[in-house]
């Protein structure tokens, strides 16, 4: 829209519920992908971590990553568990 005389020099997209609904539903299919992606790649970064850190400390064998929310249903028969790091070392 022109400041001065108010006329409109290219219309828009028009308005309706319609219109609105769809870009409401891209919006959240867009955010739902991105905080599905973000998981997936904090996942990585701490495997890529993990890797990284037992070929740096020459622990070749037997690498692995578990991922769990807690230890509340777990009995952990060997290892220690350090709540602060998150860690499990066994």
């Amino acid at each position: 829209m022109d400041e001065t005389s108010g006329e409109i020099i290219q219309q828009g997209t028009p308005m309706s519920r319609n219109t609105l609904g769809q870009m409401d539903e891209g919006i959240k299919l867009v955010t739902d992908e991105t905080i599905t992606q973000d998981g997936k790649i904090s996942q990585l970064e701490a495997e890529v971590k993990i890797l990284k850190d037992a070929t740096l400390n020459n622990m070749t064998n037997n690498v692995f990553l578990e991922t769990f929310g807690s230890l509340d249903s777990i009995k952990l028969s060997k290892g220690v568990y350090d709540p602060v790091a998150r860690k499990i070392y066994v």
